[in-house]
């Protein structure tokens, strides 16, 4: 064979060679989508790729995947399907707008979901259906504004919810449960919250008391209300002082951001976890008192606070028969309130008959409320009556009963005080079956028993078995009353005049709509009076017209599901459309057409109160409208001066606790008028008509 021969087919077997080495390695076409890159079957990279949609076909065995900066504007139910062995998902600075239920519902494996900047606006409840294996989620920097109580619900891995930098203004207590049992006991597995960089203003009483493994929790860049409806967050700061976290951020002297108090201005600025308890409190507005002359008496109405828990069913019932060693007995009938206090909550995994069984442990504290007969209040007193300053105990002896209903035999602790016990037996029947826990304590209340109705204090370390598997959707109630800085909770109406109160409510079921009217009463929607003056709309709208004196005070929006509920109060001020210049306790001036005038109403109050102004015309001004400039500390400017501005002005500083309310009146004349020694523009009494000379403030803030 010639040696070119031989070169040749050496060239021949080196190129079949090369082509089956980068069949191996190369991606087979229709293993990775066109515009995407597949180094690995493991793995798809498809980052700056201009996609504006999720590409196919995507290999089911792939387990990380990366959309990120693209053009994506949507993800859609099937987009995603068959994905099983995903763990890892990128789709951080796309578009996206909508995400549609159940488009994760196949992705079991997912550990990592990052969707950070983005336009998503709201959660729902199916959004994250089937990421049972999801531990960090990111969604920060998007529109958010709405997140549904049940959208994290299932996912018992998740450890990390990355909120930052979101329009959130409102969060459901329940936001961050992620399993729950018989919607009393409510659990989170997540370790880390960022809620900075948003509009929030407060947040619910009940938000992490079921986040028991939480150890992170990011607050700062909201507008925070340190007043009473944050006076929860005080006692709890100072027991969870170590999951409170700053950003470092070199830009601040001591190198940290944290969050600050924006209201109420004594409080300015102030660190919102190192604030004191006492600091969280709530005050009706004043009016400066150096822009008065006097106070004016208004109807305020009576205000008495409303609890949501008013409105929620009792959680079961429980029957006690009890006696004591002096051979008194009695028995007892009562509801049970749902839980007022839940400490130590604590959830552990056992093995349990090779299967797995989280364990539930709680300290609770709820009410039971007992109707009395009064031939039976005396017995029950001979029996109850030293138990008020310290509890009963009890501890569960025998099973009496298993059917139709379980009775178990209770019998006293003694205790180490020598005559704190009268070997109280009892037996007890409950519903639900758990309230009959291995050791109980009763305590009666006097503060609120009657002679028809005790209240007894109910407390245990109560112990639950739940079975380890995917929380099953089962029945869950939660009601909301949408709140935000578009809300406007304080109505000023002349006399006559009309208000609209709009309480817009959300919740599954449809929860149903109350309102409790000045006068004590309760309607529920839709409703219309007898003269049709008040007409409350299905849909929450609460219209009043012809406004009278009487229908001044407290408009309380109720929704309910009963097993969930929400309460929004409304103020109504009624003014009459006739002002005497005897009513006037601020300034008097004069002042000639043309010119500008400014009217100081700064106030004070915890919550800040909302500021109004009725005009000469009877209108109320709430925002800035024409030649009428309003500032946030409530200074009105008018700028150029007609003859429709000469009369009475009345300023309404109002929030939910009361009123308070400044007169000035403005005359007007062709002429300008002299500065006085001062330059203040005021007229002098003797060439001023009807005008009384009195020093006037000008507010610095529109300047």
């Amino acid at each position: 064979m010639s040696v070119r021969a031989h070169s040749a087919s050496y060239l021949q077997r080196w190129l079949l060679r090369l082509l089956f080495f980068l069949a191996a390695v190369a991606p087979v076409s229709g293993d990775c989508p066109k515009a995407c890159i597949c180094n690995v079957p493991s793995e798809m990279h498809c980052t700056f790729r201009y996609l504006t949609a999720i590409p196919d076909p995507i290999q089911p065995h792939v387990e990380r995947i990366n959309f990120g900066y693209n053009s994506i504007t949507a993800v859609r139910e099937n987009d995603l399907l068959g994905l099983e062995k995903l763990e890892l998902l990128m789709l951080h600075s796309n578009m996206i707008v909508d995400i549609e239920d159940n488009t994760f519902q196949d992705l079991r494996s997912l550990q990592v979901l990052k969707m950070s900047f983005n336009k998503v606006k709201k959660i729902n409840k199916g959004t994250f259906k089937g990421l049972k294996s999801l531990m960090r989620l990111y969604l920060d920097h998007n529109h958010i504004e709405f997140i549904n109580p049940e959208a994290f619900y299932g996912l018992t891995n998740l450890q990390l919810v990355h909120l930052e930098g979101n329009h959130l203004q409102q969060l459901h207590p329940d936001t961050f449960i992620t399993m729950r049992y018989s919607q009393v006991f409510k659990v989170s597995s997540v370790r880390t919250i960022y809620l900075s960089d948003n509009q929030l203003e407060t947040l619910p009483v009940d938000l992490f008391s079921g986040c028991s493994k939480l150890e992170n929790l990011f607050l700062h860049g909201n507008p925070w209300d340190c007043d009473c409806r944050m006076g929860w967050f005080g006692g709890w700061a100072q027991k969870n002082t170590g999951l409170f976290k700053c950003k470092r951020d070199k830009r601040y002297s001591n190198g940290l951001l944290c969050p600050v108090c924006q209201n109420p201005v004594p409080y300015y600025k102030r660190n919102l976890f190192l604030l004191p308890m006492d600091a969280f409190t709530c005050s009706k507005p004043w009016i400066h008192p150096h822009l008065k002359q006097k106070n004016i008496t208004v109807v305020e109405g009576d205000f008495t606070p409303v609890s949501p828990k008013d409105f929620i069913a009792p959680l079961g019932t429980i029957q006690i028969n009890l006696s004591n060693q002096f051979q008194s007995d009695a028995s007892l009938s009562c509801s049970v309130q749902r839980p007022s206090a839940f400490e130590n909550l604590n959830q552990t995994l056992e093995e349990e008959e090779e299967s797995k069984v989280i364990l539930l442990t709680a300290d609770i504290t709820m009410y039971l409320v007992c109707n009395v007969d009064h031939e039976h209040i005396q017995r029950l007193w001979q029996i109850l009556a030293s138990y008020s300053d310290a509890p009963m105990r009890l501890e569960r002896g025998l099973l009496l009963t298993r059917s139709p209903e379980m009775v178990y035999q209770y019998s006293e602790i003694k205790s180490k005080e020598e005559g704190m016990h009268t070997n109280v037996e009892a037996e007890i029947k409950a519903s639900p079956a758990w309230l009959m826990q291995e050791e109980v304590s009763f305590q009666l209340d006097r503060t609120f028993t009657t002679y028809s109705t005790l209240h007894i204090r109910y407390q245990s370390v109560v112990t639950l078995r739940v079975e380890n598997e995917s929380p099953k959707r089962g029945h869950y109630s939660w009601t909301m009353i949408k709140r935000d800085n578009q809300t406007k909770t304080e109505h000023t109406v002349v006399r006559g005049g009309v208000a609209n109160l709009d309480c817009q409510i959300q919740g599954e079921p449809k929860p149903l709509l109350e309102w409790i009217l000045p006068d004590g009463s309760k309607v529920r929607a839709p409703y219309s009076s007898e003269d049709r003056r008040i007409v409350i709309y299905a849909e929450g709208k609460l219209t009043l017209r012809s406004a009278d004196m009487s229908d001044a005070g407290m408009y309380r929006c109720i929704a309910t599901n009963f097993l969930d509920a929400d309460v929004l109060a409304f103020r109504v001020t009624v003014l009459s459309p006739d002002v005497e210049e005897v009513e006037v306790n601020g300034v008097q001036l004069s002042r000639s057409l043309g010119e500008n005038q400014v009217l100081d109403c700064s106030s004070s109050g915890s919550p800040k109160g909302t500021v109004q102004w009725m005009l000469p015309d009877h209108s109320v001004l709430d925002m800035s409208h024409g030649n009428k400039k309003l500032y946030e500390n409530g200074t009105l400017e008018i700028q150029g001066l007609t003859a429709r501005d000469r009369g009475f002005y009345r300023c309404i500083a109002a929030n939910h606790l009361g009123v308070d309310l400044l007169v000035s009146q403005l005359t007007l004349t062709e002429e300008k008028t002299g500065l006085d020694s001062e330059g203040s523009g005021m007229t002098d009494i003797s060439s001023a008509e009807n005008t009384i000379t009195i020093d006037e403030t000008r507010s610095s803030s529109p300047y």
